[in-house]
């Protein structure tokens, strides 16, 4: 049995659906039977749970050889995934941890919030002698249909990344990557990080938007301090989104335009691309 945590989210959500299209035994760990009504019509068992009550995360790892950690960023992103690594060691040692961090999670951390929370998951891990893969992907594909608005309303994305190119990559891809490590041996220890294909500019980004969409989609660059007024303004937490801030930095400073050729190894067939990623989403910035 495979414990998917995380199971509504991005990349989850996507893994239930490739794990049961596998055949695989999977169950979902999810806060509330309501947040479960999204996985309807998918072959999975459904455990309900929270990551602060040792006694759900006990009842859902009964039975689960292979676990996919993870939980959505924020302050307590490192303490909710260490309280279901406690309740591995107490009575479920044998589990083989498929850890999803980020792009730079073994390289240096500091100065990133968010890599900092996910290289103490990944130290735990070792510290601990527990069986573990993990995966490092790129910023995600999704993350344009944030600009959704924007680009409708005002023919335009901001962003605070300068001319960095990062090698996006569609949590698609990165939910076949997870299926084919929890489906299959051989990636104890293992770090994978997972890419696209290309390592794009966010100018050269914009110029996909205008071909799809036939017209003019420009990328404006905008300073850190406004980034971060515009995004708890739209609601983020002051600290998630310093730590997005902390990310642009990096991809300004060049630190995610590595490519890789994890996706075709796993799957056999070449990662989506920016262009692909459009067109199966156009409806989304008409």
């Amino acid at each position: 049995m495979i414990l998917v945590t995380g199971a509504t989210g991005t990349v989850g959500g996507q893994l239930i659906d490739q794990l049961s299209r596998r055949g695989a035994p999977v169950r979902a760990f999810v806060r509330s039977q309501e947040r479960a009504d999204v996985l309807r019509g998918y072959d999975c068992e459904i455990a309900v749970g929270s990551y602060d009550d040792p006694q759900s995360l006990h009842r859902a790892l009964g039975g689960v050889t292979k676990l996919f950690l993870l939980s959505p960023p924020s302050e307590q992103m490192a303490s909710q995934e260490l309280a279901v690594l406690a309740a591995v060691r107490a009575g479920h040692a044998e589990v083989q941890v498929v850890k999803l961090a980020a792009i730079g999670v073994d390289g240096e951390v500091a100065g990133s919030r968010l890599l900092e929370q996910h290289r103490t998951v990944v130290d735990a891990l070792v510290e601990h002698g527990q069986p573990h893969t993990v995966l490092a992907p790129n910023s995600f594909m999704q993350n344009f249909l944030l600009w959704a608005g924007s680009v409708q309303e005002q023919g335009a994305f901001y962003a605070p990344a300068g001319e960095g190119a990062v090698s996006h990559v569609d949590a698609r891809d990165i939910a076949a990557v997870a299926a084919h490590v929890l489906t299959t041996d051989g990636h104890d220890g293992a770090t994978y990080t997972v890419t696209g294909s290309q390592a794009l500019t966010y100018t050269e980004v914009a110029e996909h938007f205008s071909t799809a969409l036939g017209k003019t989609v420009s990328y404006v660059d905008v300073p850190p301090d406004g980034a971060r007024a515009a995004m708890v303004d739209a609601g983020l937490s002051p600290w998630l989104a310093d730590g997005l801030v902390e990310l642009n930095a990096r991809y300004r400073a060049g630190g995610a335009s590595v490519i890789t050729d994890e996706v075709q190894k796993a799957t056999g067939h070449e990662p989506r691309t920016v262009e692909g990623f459009l067109g199966d989403h156009l409806t989304a910035f008409r």
